[in-house]
């Protein structure tokens, strides 16, 4: 009886050592996964010249970046709400234009990185994404998106799509709210992000 018993929890004791030899290549993955990403969008983000576009159900953001300037174009796609952010981060000369009341305002902030995901942590922050790695509600997959090579990442209701080769998340839905993506390196034109001309404009007093 005794020899059962004992052939019994060692059966019981490898299953349980198998689950956690499981679970620790599992957090292991996730962990290499999320600071793979994390490296490949600083190296993006770092970049002196890139586009992207960003669309919503009712919004669409165009932003340059060239030489430490940037422009950012938002519409409704209702075509209300037609807003430009410019920036020259040299000369931390600001410009907010408020282009169907042609009206501006020369402070405010401005959006100075590309968008990232729940997923990304910064490069440094390890403690952070091995907590991320320990969550069981994270699922890490790999799939095709616009032809692109990209995880996937599920956490609860929030599903990401990031490309394995720049680290830029390219598809976000959350709550039933989507967002696409798409990114133009090393093709920014001065002119794309030359000073808006505000000569028609109003200036808005400011307090």
């Amino acid at each position: 009886m005794e020899k059962k018993t004992m052939k019994k929890w060692k059966k019981i004791v490898l299953v349980i050592c198998i689950i956690l030899v499981m679970l620790v290549l599992m957090v292991a993955w996730r962990y290499h996964v999320l600071t793979k990403i994390a490296e490949k969008n600083q190296v993006s983000n770092s970049k002196t010249n890139y586009a992207y576009h960003s669309e919503t159900e009712d919004m669409i953001m165009q932003c340059w970046k060239k030489d430490n300037i940037w422009k950012i174009q938002l519409k409704q796609i209702t075509g209300e709400g037609n807003m430009t952010f410019w920036q020259d981060n040299n000369t931390d000369e600001k410009l907010l234009l408020w282009n169907s009341q042609k009206k501006y305002a020369t402070s405010g902030e401005i959006l100075a990185a590309t968008p990232t995901g729940f997923s990304i942590t910064l490069p440094e922050d390890n403690h952070t994404r091995f907590m991320m790695a320990m969550t069981p509600m994270l699922f890490i997959g790999t799939t095709r998106y616009n032809g692109k090579s990209c995880y996937v990442m599920k956490m609860g209701n929030q599903k990401e799509y990031i490309e394995k080769e720049t680290g830029m998340v390219l598809y976000s839905k959350t709550q039933g709210s989507e967002r696409k993506l798409t990114y133009d390196f090393d093709s920014v034109t001065e002119q794309d992000v030359k000073k808006p001309d505000i000569s028609t404009y109003t200036l808005v007093e400011q307090e």
